[in-house]
């Protein structure tokens, strides 16, 4: 009986190129990560960072409208108060600037209409 003949242990069993013998091409080459082109998260996260602070422009918008509103009123108001709380020197309300106040108000309302 013919002894066995001993396997290489974590070698693989090719045989070497004859010296005539070219080697198959390896077209399957690894892609080359270039570092100019984002990857896929990148890129989500750069839209998701561009949609927050369009979202962030568009509240703080919205904010200084309202803001801006809020203190026309309050001005409009005062000027309100002021007419009406006039008095005499007995205490009595004067009513020519209540009056104007109205007349006011009934043009304004002609010209919404």
């Amino acid at each position: 009986m013919k002894p066995k003949p001993q396997k290489n242990q974590g070698k693989f069993n090719k045989k070497p190129a004859r010296a005539g013998q070219k080697l198959k091409p390896n077209f399957k080459k690894k892609q080359q990560k270039s570092d100019n082109k984002p990857n896929k998260p990148e890129i989500r996260n750069m839209i998701r960072k561009q949609k927050a602070a369009a979202a962030q422009a568009e509240r703080e918008k919205i904010k200084a409208e309202k803001e801006a509103r809020i203190k026309a009123y309050k001005k409009q108001r005062l000027e309100k108060t002021k007419v009406i709380s006039k008095r005499t020197q007995r205490g009595q309300p004067l009513m020519k600037d209540r009056m104007q106040l109205l007349l006011k108000q009934i043009e304004e309302m002609k010209r919404r209409q």
